[in-house]
Parts: C-alpha cells; structure tokens; sequence
C-alpha cells in the first residue's frame, strides 16, 4: 500500500487535527447556501490568505463518490501530465483513497503511466484534500497535475476524463490561484478580464488570453481541462462566487496573489 504522505502540513495549513478543523469550520460560517454543482476552481494557497475563498468552492461542490483534482506543475517534476500512483493520499485528517479504476481508464485512454515524482512536494492537490476531507469524508480522489499548456492536450485530457467519469458520481477541482505578485488594482482588472471567459465556457479564448498577456494564473492548464470537462457535460455557463487577493491578510496592496472561487453551472 502506497501512501502519499502530506508535504505541506504546518506551512500552508495546520499539521494538528483538532486546529485544522477548528480553521476550516471557521472558513465555512457565514456563507450562505448555493446551489450544487460538479465541477469548481478553488485556489491553493496558505489557508491564512486563501481559505475562505476554497470554503466557497467546496460550498458549492455536490457530493460525489470520487473527485478529480486537477492541478498546476510547481517543481518542475515528473511528466506533462502526471496521475498519481499511490494507493492514498494522507493529511492531518487521516487517509483518502486514490480512485484505482478511475485512473486506471484515465491512464488507458491517454496513452500514458502512472507517475508520482511530481506530486512529492507538489502543494496544490493536497491543499485541497482537507477540503474534501472534511465535506466528503467517504470520497476517493484522483489527483492529477499538469506540466503541458499545450491546448490540444489539455481538450484530449477533458475529453478522456469525460469518457471515463461518464454514468459515475465524479467531480471536479481545477486548484488555481489567480494573478501573482502584482499591485492589486492590476490584478483585479487582469484577473476579471481573465474570469469573465471562464464564465462563458470559453476554454479556447482564456488559453489564449493567459499566453499572450502572460497572466500570471498559476493553474490556468487545470481550468482549461475542468472547462473542456464542463462543455462535454452540456454545462452552460461559470459563476463567480468570491474574489479576494493576499491584501486582505497582508494589507501589501502593491504585491498580492488573487484567489477566486467559480462554478460551473
């Protein structure tokens, strides 16, 4: 049995169970109902700066037996497309099971094998599990991060996800912060432009965006993925639920990180 162990416990989140649910309780009060849906953008940061905005994501995430975490390449390790082979992914809150059958017809139709180099210290799936940890406590996961920004991957991995996730109880999570180190009036005008794609479903017309104004959106592979994901499932449309940036812990407005949570309807 193969068990990813946390990497990031006690940086971006409490290494102590009994803080680490305090805080994500915390995250949820006074957000008000929203309807369900299956697929979200959530961001990935320390849970100080980013954690309330998650807490909207996952707010609006209907349970499912699985989720697939989609996420952005931040070592530099492992292949284009790298799905997990351990058999559990552990954190504070204890272990959540890998979706073997899931991954092995993700792997089968893409052509490719298993690889966990780069999800040793890879921080942007696992900060999303206590999340779904403590929602979905029965749910298994397959996580999966991206190195390639190439668009025709990127519709093929959505496609293949599609096929496989067909007639079963699957979400989806594209982990993504949004503008990086910038003044922050810039980064709200940036990212709601970036954004305001998202909420069409154009996953083309935001890939092109991002590369040729070089956003700084760390995750923009993953929400062209989840985006592609939506489009097969007949989704219409996204919707903003928060924004905020870093500013609002740090209070440095000339150099923060925007966070936003969106789902697909």
């Amino acid at each position: 049995m193969k068990v990813r162990e946390a990497a990031v416990a006690g940086s971006f989140y409490p290494r102590d169970e009994a803080q680490l649910l305090k805080q994500l309780k915390s995250f949820f009060k006074g957000i008000g109902s929203e309807e369900k849906g299956e697929c979200v953008v959530a961001p990935h940061a320390g849970y100080i700066y980013s954690g309330k905005v998650a807490a909207f994501s996952f707010n609006a995430l209907a349970k499912a037996d699985s989720f697939v975490v989609l996420s952005p390449n931040h070592t530099g390790l492992g292949e284009a497309i790298s799905i997990s082979d351990a058999d559990f992914w552990e954190t504070p809150l204890g272990k959540t099971a890998v979706d073997v059958k899931l991954r092995e017809g993700v792997l089968k139709n893409l052509g490719i094998d298993a690889d966990d180099v780069a999800h040793i210290q890879e921080h942007s799936i696992e900060v999303q599990l206590p999340f779904i940890q403590f929602l979905f406590p029965m749910a298994k996961i397959l996580p999966v991060t991206l190195m390639t920004h190439e668009l025709n991957e990127l519709e093929k991995l959505g496609n293949v996800l599609y096929e496989a996730c067909k007639g079963k109880s699957v979400g989806v999570i594209a982990s993504s912060d949004f503008s990086h180190f910038i003044p922050e009036q810039d980064a709200r005008e940036r990212d709601t432009e970036a954004i305001k794609l998202i909420e069409k479903i154009d996953f083309g017309g935001f890939h092109s965006i991002v590369l040729e104004r070089n956003l700084s959106i760390c995750g923009f592979a993953p929400i062209v993925t989840a985006m592609v994901f939506c489009k097969k499932m007949g989704l219409k449309r996204g919707k903003l639920l928060r924004y905020d940036t870093s500013a609002s812990t740090t209070r440095d407005r000339e150099n923060v990180v925007g966070y936003a949570a969106i789902k697909f309807e």
